[in-house]
């Protein structure tokens, strides 16, 4: 009996960091993310939003800068920008990744994505390590630019 209750308390322990995941508060910022967990996490959101309660954006949204947010928020009007300009990032295929390159506090990362019709779209993804505050030495998007044949006339990078 005794081997069966250490048995039991084995497998819950091994169990707990799986469901505490999985019931954990929805995925924030924090300091142990690196500039490329950042960028997965924002396109893995936006593959996976749900029209139903568009918790994919709510997550790319938590994950903008403060300086982001002021030109963007509040959640509501992010979440119609990221609907009626960029449909093409949600729910998406498949991504391709290019090399993130960081220099001091900035990070940029290309991002390819095939959107449900087949089509690809790239965009640039800026992110920038927070100098203070509450998100002080973590990695938040600064902004996001669309490349290639989607990119606004007279744009450069």
């Amino acid at each position: 009996m005794r081997c069966t209750a250490r048995l039991l308390l084995l497998f819950l322990a091994l169990l707990l960091p799986i469901t505490s995941y999985a019931e954990s508060d929805k995925l924030a910022p924090n300091a142990n993310l690196s500039p490329t967990d950042v960028v997965q996490i924002v396109i893995t959101a936006l593959k996976t939003n749900s029209d139903k309660d568009n918790a994919g954006i709510e997550t790319v949204f938590r994950f903008a800068s403060p300086g982001n947010k002021a030109v963007t928020g509040p959640i509501e009007r992010f979440t119609q920008m990221i609907q009626r300009g960029f449909p093409d990032m949600l729910n998406h295929l498949q991504s391709e990744f290019s090399d993130i390159q960081i220099e001091g506090n900035t990070a940029v990362q290309a991002v390819w994505l095939t959107s449900v019709t087949g089509s690809q779209h790239g965009y640039v993804f800026q992110l920038g390590k927070q100098l203070n505050g509450e998100y002080k030495d973590m990695w938040m998007t600064e902004a996001v630019m669309p490349i290639g044949a989607n990119a606004p006339r007279g744009q450069s990078i």
